[in-house]
């Protein structure tokens, strides 16, 4: 949960106020088969390259559902040019690492390496769009993955949780799952389709960290040979808000309660996240220390064990806002309904104090998604993914750190106050999981 709450940080809009902020020069442009190129020139010796493909798990349909997760390990599977074994085998003579990731809006495929074979992983990052066979017999051993992802997410209560409050909230488009279910139909000719309608020209953007943008452009007119097209068309989100209770076994009683929020690159977005921290929980800033905000107070209150925090995530045209808990089932109950009255007192005031806290920690969070190569690239690529979705990348803009911590000293305390407000006016989402006959149901907790 934490780790994609920083990377929808990165989309928050530009503000006017300037800060003197050392940052890689970023350039973005389209390649003449109509790629799009986007790639900061980082001054180290390795370089990383990933393909962006506006094809995540929203982009899913009744028909084909699952189909991202599986067409996301068929990356650097046999191919027109190298078998798997052999994309392997050069891959670690040369040090270089690949990967594959699916959030809601994107699947990426990327690479890291050395600056010298740059060119080397843009042409299996190309041959993953263009030339993957989609063996019957590959299918096989990408099926048995695919259920041992799914069967390690459902088993994990954080990464449960959040998948189930996603399908409870928007049911279709980003309630889809990321995890295919056992009982997806999902064949060779599924998979081929949906790569066929995701590997287009309009869909895919070639992104670089530590490589100039002139060689990237080259790199993606030489080895992006996919047909022309428009983006994938997903179903545009509309939020419902529920209940839903998941029996499990678990050392914790867990607990989610999540409202409408706001989507990512707006205004509203950037004062969700200053109430997300002036509501706190979760990161601490003092070691050794609960932290001075609301929800770490409510939480000390109760066992030692009780965690509760507070989390705001963005997309192209939707977000959601919540809060998460994890206790002793006995203890569930009073942390939420604590957690919750804390979100209606900021829908009151908010004291000086906590604003500037909130501001402060915002943007520290913001700044750590920028300190190291691969994490502005997932940064850059996130934000190509959900420009993908909107069909806005040949008008969007990259959002820097400069930009992110402008966008925050735009946040007035008023702003947080009616934003919390706003919040509170929709249906809630509510997500229970462990032993669901000692959790409370939504209506037995003060909301």
């Amino acid at each position: 949960m934490l780790s994609a709450q920083r990377r929808v940080l990165a989309t928050l809009p530009a503000a006017v106020r300037h800060y003197s902020v050392a940052a890689p020069e970023l350039n973005i442009s389209t390649a003449k088969n109509g790629v799009k190129v986007a790639s900061f020139n980082d001054i180290t010796p390795t370089a990383s390259v990933a393909v962006v493909v506006g094809a995540g798990a929203r982009a899913e349909g009744a028909g084909n559902a699952g189909a991202a997760h599986y067409l996301k390990n068929f990356g650097f599977k046999n191919n027109a040019k190298r078998t798997a074994f052999r994309i392997t085998r050069e891959t670690e003579l040369l040090g270089g690492v690949l990967s594959s990731q699916l959030t809601r809006e994107s699947l990426i495929f990327s690479a890291e390496g050395l600056k010298n074979d740059v060119s080397f992983f843009a042409e299996l990052l190309g041959d993953v769009v263009s030339k993957t066979k989609f063996q019957e017999h590959e299918l096989v051993d990408i099926a048995h993955n695919v259920k041992n992802e799914t069967a390690y997410a459902r088993s994990q209560p954080e990464i449960a949780v959040l998948d189930e409050a996603h399908r409870v909230a928007f049911h279709h488009g980003l309630g889809n799952s990321l995890f295919a279910a056992s009982s997806s139909k999902i064949d060779v000719n599924v998979v081929k389709d949906f790569a066929r309608q995701a590997f287009t020209s309009g869909n895919v953007a070639l992104v670089g960290s530590g490589v100039s943008h002139d060689h990237l452009a080259t790199l993606a007119e030489s080895f992006l040979d996919v047909p022309s097209g428009s983006p994938l068309q997903s179903i545009a989100s509309k939020y419902h808000g529920g209940e839903s209770r998941i029996d499990a076994e678990a050392d914790l009683g867990h607990f989610l309660l999540a409202y409408q929020g706001a989507p990512a690159n707006t205004p509203g977005f950037a004062a969700a996240q200053v109430l997300r921290y002036v509501l706190g929980g979760g990161d601490r800033f003092l070691k050794w220390s609960a932290g001075t905000s609301a929800l770490s107070h409510t939480a000390a209150k109760l066992s030692t064990h009780t965690q509760i925090s507070a989390f705001n995530l963005g997309y192209s045209d939707a977000g959601l806002f919540g809060i998460y808990v994890a206790a002793p089932e006995k203890d569930v109950a009073a942390a939420i309904s604590a957690a919750a009255e804390q979100l209606k007192v900021v829908t009151s005031n908010i004291t000086a104090d906590d604003y500037k806290r909130a501001v402060a920690q915002a943007k520290f969070a913001a700044a750590s998604m920028f300190e190291t190569r691969a994490e502005r690239l997932e940064v850059l690529g996130n934000q190509v993914g959900c420009l993908i979705s909107v069909s806005a990348l040949s008008v969007g803009k990259y959002t820097s750190f400069a930009d992110l911590a402008a966008a925050f000293d735009t946040v007035k305390a008023d702003d947080v106050v009616n934003i919390a407000k706003k919040i509170l006016k929709s249906k809630p989402t509510v997500v229970a999981f462990g032993d669901v006959r000692a959790l409370p149901y939504a209506d037995s907790v003060s909301l």
